[in-house]
């Protein structure tokens, strides 16, 4: 049995358009903010969890679900997805990546975990150099990927071979992060039930 052919707008979405589908978002980084000002501990422990929640979530899905199966499609329908979820992606895992950094580092020194003769001093090193290897990682890597994946599937006869290159090296990437987000998890569960 064929399922009926669905016809779906071609090309990517704008970005002004992406970036207000993804604005949700932004109540990780204003929940942040707010506990900057108020000095709320709780807000400042929400918009690290709900944002780290969220970063952790984005890369095992990319990396281990989403990532084969657009791998597998037809070139045309490759297309379609990719140019809808790269604009959204833009926007939302730089947003997710530097609040998460930026809250956990302001937690850790109101918990006081930076002091070398904490106990799990080592363990919060261990975090803070994973942390830094998937935001470099991020900005440095997923994000230019995706910028040059947006502007090839933008152009009136994209390179799909090249798309196809990009979304490799982009899928092994996350992939990568997704798998440093299992290990991240393992030591900020240790560090929460000591």
């Amino acid at each position: 049995m064929q399922l009926p052919r669905v016809d779906a707008k071609p090309g990517a979405i704008g970005l002004g358009r992406a970036f207000v589908s993804i604005s949700w978002v932004l109540l990780i980084p204003l929940g942040f903010a707010i506990s900057a000002i108020t000095g709320s501990f709780v807000l400042l422990d929400w918009a690290h969890v709900m944002g780290a929640i969220l970063w952790t979530a984005l890369d095992i899905f990319m990396g281990f679900v989403l990532g084969p199966i657009i791998q597998r499609l037809e070139p045309s329908a490759r297309k379609l997805v990719i140019g809808q979820l790269m604009p959204r992606m833009l926007f939302l895992m730089p947003i997710v990546a530097i609040t998460v950094g930026w809250s956990g580092w302001v937690l850790g020194h109101r918990l006081g975990n930076f002091l070398p003769t904490n106990s799990e001093f080592p363990w919060i090193v261990v975090a803070g150099g994973i942390t830094v290897v998937l935001t470099i990682q991020g900005l440095g890597g997923l994000l230019p990927i995706n910028v040059r994946v947006f502007r090839e599937i933008s152009k009136p006869t994209p390179d799909v071979a090249k798309i196809t290159r990009l979304m490799r090296l982009y899928r092994y990437l996350v992939a990568v992060q997704g798998v440093l987000q299992f290990i991240i998890i393992a030591i900020m569960t240790h560090l929460a039930v000591g």
